[in-house]
């Protein structure tokens, strides 16, 4: 090959200024992705409740946790349905036989999931207020335990009509005291899932007076 057409297409080295801008394309895409995100950032913050809202949460939460216990035990689960002579099977097999009355389809996996819904979501609903994402938190507990106090309404109204649910000859759910319990809760979580968390207080500005020069 020709010494001349050697130095006609030399091969130029990598600049420092060339490759100082080709770190300058990526570097703003990575800043821009660590960046505060403000909707992510409101689901995802630490909202310090108010003395009436924890009222809401601590009240709420333990009947669901209550409620779900005594669900899971033989012993009281006729006294929470209103039955007491009832014999039914223990634990959580005792609660699927009372759902398979009422026509809800899988009883034993349904009744295990309504057991394990009261306690653990009536437990976050408490704790949500010292946790981090106070808004999500709140919302994805009141949302399922509003649905299950939707369904209980419905069994109660259908009680009022004259179709009580009916096990071994036994009227189930037979207690109109359930109803405005039942009511208040589902009350609670609608409020809960309209307001996650307290609204920001905002300052109120006092007008001080300029002073006035003495002549």
């Amino acid at each position: 090959m020709n010494p001349h057409m050697r130095q006609m297409n030399p091969v130029a080295p990598l600049s420092p200024s060339r490759s100082a801008a080709g770190r300058q394309t990526w570097r703003p895409r990575i800043v821009r992705s660590l960046a505060t995100h403000p909707r992510r950032d409101y689901w995802l913050e630490r909202v310090p409740e108010t003395p009436g809202r924890y009222q809401v949460r601590g009240v709420t939460g333990v009947i669901f946790i209550l409620f779900g216990l005594m669900k899971a035990f033989d012993f009281t689960l006729p006294i929470l349905v209103g039955a007491p002579g009832l014999q039914v099977n223990t634990g959580v097999e005792g609660f699927a036989q009372l759902i398979s009355g009422i026509g809800m389809p899988f009883p034993l996996f349904n009744a295990s999931m309504v057991i394990a819904m009261e306690v653990v979501l009536g437990l976050g609903l408490i704790l949500g207020a010292w946790t981090p994402a106070t808004r999500l938190i709140t919302r994805l507990c009141a949302l399922p335990l509003a649905g299950d106090m939707m369904v209980a309404l419905l069994v109660g109204i259908r009680q009022i009509q004259g179709n009580p649910v009916m096990i071994d000859g036994y009227a189930i759910m037979n207690q109109f005291w359930r109803l405005p319990v039942e009511l208040g809760l589902l009350a609670g979580m609608v409020y809960l899932l309209w307001r996650p968390a307290a609204q920001a207080m905002k300052p109120h500005l006092v007008p001080v007076p300029s002073p006035t020069r003495e002549r």
